[in-house]
């Protein structure tokens, strides 16, 4: 048999040969690992032209579309200022308007409409003329049917016929 000394020697030098093997494993992942890397930015330094070049065009649409919005900006504050003038305008007119309107004139004009439109109901023999929007009906459920009933005038208190009074007028006077 072999003595202590040189069983130990064989012992290490079977512990030497698989951390040998162990290690030329590792350097074998650690070569593919790095040549994949190395492909991947081969790969990236290729590609980064085209983005490069995309994100160039994406800066060049961004600054067309900026100068599109600077006229579209100065376009808007000449039609603000257009705006602005023609409702100062207006505001004189509406004061004008106002100003015939509640003035001798407006009076002269409401009285003249009134007489002309009293003389075009009397010309027709008409006291008043139709609503603009009929009445509603009113909602008759299925449960409850009953006959039409007639529409009678009004009568007032002295028993003739009563008038309603227009949209809007507030009710007789």
């Amino acid at each position: 048999m072999h003595n202590a000394g040189e069983l130990a020697a064989l012992i290490a030098a079977v512990f030497f040969a698989a951390g040998a093997c162990a290690a030329i494993y590792v350097l074998a992942r650690l070569a593919r690992l790095i040549a994949a890397g190395t492909r991947l930015l081969a790969d990236v330094r290729s590609r980064s032209d085209t983005v490069f070049e995309q994100a160039q065009a994406a800066v060049d649409r961004a600054h067309r579309q900026l100068g599109a919005t600077g006229s579209v900006i100065t376009e808007m504050d000449e039609l603000n200022a257009g705006v602005s003038q023609l409702s100062e305008q207006v505001t004189a007119l509406a004061g004008l308007g106002r100003a015939i309107a509640s003035g001798p004139a407006g009076r002269v004009g409401a009285f003249v409409y009134g007489v002309r439109h009293a003389v075009a109901l009397r010309r027709d023999g008409t006291a008043r003329p139709d609503p603009a929007v009929p009445p509603a009906a009113p909602v008759q459920s299925a449960a409850v049917q009953s006959a039409p009933v007639p529409s009678l005038p009004l009568l007032a208190a002295g028993g003739a016929p009563r008038r309603r009074p227009l949209a809007g007028s507030g009710g007789p006077r």
